[in-house]
């Protein structure tokens, strides 16, 4: 007995209602697109497999075997061969080149060992593929509000409906001022933003869709609104300046304008007018007209008032010609400026606003500035800012605190050793800086003027106590720090170590005779020994002299 009548047997005992056990699970309808592949896929719980049909149901109720399969081998049939591909570790059937015949019913059989089955179906639609996608319009241009649009969308393809796009988002459709009928899109009395686009038509079905190319259509809409923009934008412009006035309004095509001044047409007849070097006479009221050849429509801007002024200049700040000192006295700054006038005064220190406190007082108009009881903090350059309607000038004073010296150190090495070179620095703040004078053990190092004392070629001498005054001409203060440094003849030799502890021995003078191993020195006044112990716990121990 060959497969294809084992199938048919087994396919009677299905028939004659013999399945008992496991289920398959399929979709109850699929769609696929002519001359495309599709999956015909299921879900199957049945143990003990011993063959699986794949069969296809004709319209006329015939049943015509596509593919068995068993353990040891698989066949596809007449007329799928070379258009169908099973996969059996999925129960899949891949059936490719889908033509409008292949529609219909599938079923899968699965029988098990004991010759039970399990049988699922599905049906199949094949579709005609979705293309030749066009849009065409009942008008080659329209006018805003005046016009109604019809749009009518054409495809190719089966079971197709329509959905239209403005710029790739869904165009909505309110069924009174946008209203679809089919492939038919009906826009009444249409407005600039319908159609702004572009405008593309999908028809789709349930597998698949296509869109058509780009669709635009001319709206003409306008002029509204009109705007006339002002560079520079203030109202009040300086003598001897130049004025650019632009008109805009939307509109579909361009507008054409004209400009106005004091109700007189002027000869400008372009979107934006310039006017250099501006002369009081010219001061008044500026406006533009706005036309549109399509609609028809004109409208006006809103008017521009100009006023032509004198500007701001000469702006100084006057100040007290006398040294200041920290602590001691009272500063007054005063803002002027030699033409125009100011109808607001801004004062700065160092780039930042300068605000009132308990030390700084403002004069009513701003134009005066008094600091009581004048600080070092209070040094920095300020800036007066005088401003009007037209303009703005300044200028800037850097203010002079004279103080200190204040918090003077000296800073290096406290030991040295001998014939090395040394340098300790006096740091100090003051302003001016201050002038110095060095002193050893109290006794005047002349020629030491500057803040930095270098001493070369160290020797024994040089140890002691050095001091450095610092004297401010102008303040009259002086102030004074001192530094102790010890010359030596050789450095500490390196600590010795021993297990648990270390030691180490300082030779504070030069000695003759060194015993072998004695790790001190014979004929030596003094030695510093000192012992580290290294472990929690000291181990006991004592200092023992170094035979001689």
């Amino acid at each position: 007995m060959d497969l294809y009548k084992s199938c048919l047997i087994l396919l009677f005992l299905a028939e004659s209602g013999l399945c008992s056990g496991g289920q398959i699970v399929m979709p109850a309808e699929l769609s696929g697109v002519r001359g495309r592949s599709l999956n015909l896929t299921a879900t199957v719980s049945v143990t003990d497999v011993q063959m699986v049909n794949w069969n296809f149901i004709s319209k006329s109720g015939s049943t015509v075997p596509i593919c068995t399969a068993t353990a040891q081998s698989e066949k596809v049939h007449d007329p799928y061969q070379g258009r169908v591909t099973y996969y059996r570790d999925t129960y899949t059937l891949e059936i490719r080149s889908l033509i409008p015949s292949d529609s219909g019913t599938y079923t899968l059989n699965v029988v098990q060992n004991n010759l039970d089955q399990v049988v699922g179906q599905t049906r199949l639609e094949v579709l005609e593929p979705v293309a030749d996608v066009s849009v065409t319009s009942t008008l080659s241009e329209a006018v805003e509000i005046n016009s109604t649009v019809i749009l009518n969308c054409a495809a190719k393809g089966s079971s197709l409906s329509y959905a239209w796009l403005n710029n790739s988002a869904s165009l909505v459709v309110d069924g009174q001022h946008i209203v679809q009928n089919g492939s038919q899109l009906i826009i009444k009395e249409v407005y600039r933003t319908d159609l702004l686009g572009p405008i593309s038509c999908t028809a789709k079905n349930q597998l698949e869709s296509s869109t058509s190319a780009a669709f635009n259509l001319t709206v003409n809409y306008g002029p509204d609104p009109v705007t006339i923009k002002q560079e520079p934008s203030a109202a009040f412009l300086k003598k001897g300046s130049n004025l650019t006035l632009s008109c805009s309004a939307k509109s579909s095509p361009a507008a054409e304008f004209v400009w106005l001044f004091n109700g007189a047409e002027l000869p400008q007849k372009n979107a934006t007018v310039f006017f250099s070097t501006l002369a009081e006479d010219q001061t008044g009221n500026y406006s533009c007209m706005a036309h549109n050849s399509k609609t028809l429509r004109y409208i006006t801007s809103e008017v521009v008032k100009l006023s032509v002024l004198e500007a701001i200049s000469g702006t100084s700040i006057s100040a007290p010609m006398v040294p200041l000192i920290a602590g001691n006295g009272t500063v007054n700054l005063t803002c002027t400026s030699s033409t125009g006038k100011a109808d607001s005064v801004q004062w700065q220190k160092n780039g930042k606003a300068l605000d009132k406190s308990e030390r700084i007082i403002f004069s009513t108009d701003n134009s005066s500035v008094t600091i009581l009881t004048v600080q070092k903090e209070d040094a920095g350059e300020y800036k007066c800012q005088l401003t009007n309607k037209i303009n703005s000038d300044s200028n800037k004073y850097t203010l002079t605190v004279n103080y200190g010296p204040d918090n003077v150190a000296i800073k290096g090495d406290k030991q040295a050793l001998m014939g090395h070179t040394v340098m300790i620095n006096c740091s100090f703040a003051s302003y001016p800086v201050p002038t110095f004078v060095w002193k050893f053990n109290d006794t005047v190092l002349h020629g030491e003027t500057n803040n930095c004392l270098t001493i070369t070629n160290l020797e024994y001498k040089n140890s002691g106590i050095y001091t450095c005054e610092a004297s401010n001409i102008i303040t009259g203060l002086k102030k004074s720090a001192t530094h102790n440094l010890t010359v030596k003849e050789v450095e500490d030799e390196p600590p010795e170590e021993a297990e648990g502890f270390r030691c180490s021995i300082t030779i504070l003078k030069k000695t003759k005779n060194l015993k072998k191993n004695t790790g001190i020195c014979q004929n030596t006044s003094s030695a510093f020994l000192s012992c580290f112990f290294t472990q929690k716990m000291s181990p006991s121990g004592s200092w023992k002299n170094c035979p001689h």
